[in-house]
């Protein structure tokens, strides 16, 4: 509110700033279908504008180039990774629930996006931006399955990881390198959403259970 000559004058929410946040959404989602089916270099901006029933300008009113769309669609499937990945830490209490749920959470959402992206940060951006999505990563992907693992350690599920010779962080790579193997036996062949949800579930246990039987307590 603001007081003018004794009159409270409401301001309002500008809604450009909405609409143009709106609009920036519709991009990164069209643009994440079009990268993560065809890779970077084979989707250009007039196809991530005609996508979004827009004019190439007017898509570069938001986005100054290809690359800044990219950087912002990995930005953001790994905001929303980190988001779902920290539910499950705080909602369920054992290792193999966790576990079992972040498999599940990999393979219903990203089956084919984590192949295609590691392959365009390889080959398409330059080393700046891999460091960025680097960092990214750790932070949305890896730090929160060392929690985990952590917690797994302290309660007693694992084995002492020095008597492997190795540590929560080279475990937690390991896991996701597993998870990641397993995108090879597509879930996405599955139109029947419940099929494919139980297909990722089965995926999921077996997963863990390989991975805890070859870490549990003898």
């Amino acid at each position: 509110m603001k007081r003018v000559k004794g009159k409270i004058m409401v301001i309002k929410g500008n809604s450009n700033d909405k609409t143009n946040q709106e609009t920036k959404q519709i991009i990164i989602s069209a643009a994440q279908r079009l990268f993560m089916t065809y890779g970077y270099r084979s989707v250009s901006t007039r196809q991530i504008a005609d996508s979004c029933g827009l004019t190439q300008p007017a898509l570069y009113h938001h986005f100054r180039n290809k690359q800044m769309i990219y950087i912002e669609v990995v930005r953001s499937m790994m905001e929303r990774t980190e988001t779902a990945l920290l539910r499950v830490y705080k909602r369920y209490t054992t290792l193999f629930e966790r576990l079992e749920q972040v498999t599940y959470y990999m393979l219903m959402n990203h089956h084919e996006d984590l192949t295609q992206m590691f392959h365009d940060l390889q080959h398409e951006m330059d080393m700046e931006t891999q460091i960025l999505i680097r960092k990214w990563w750790i932070k949305s992907y890896l730090d929160p399955v060392v929690m985990m693992i952590e917690d797994g350690k302290k309660e007693g599920s694992l084995k002492e990881l020095e008597q492997l010779g190795t540590n929560e962080t080279e475990i937690a790579y390991f896991l996701l390198d597993m998870i990641k193997s397993s995108f090879q036996l597509s879930v996405e062949k599955y139109n029947n959403p419940l099929e494919k949800q139980k297909e990722a579930q089965r995926k999921a246990t077996l997963v863990t259970n390989i991975f805890i039987g070859g870490l549990g307590e003898q």
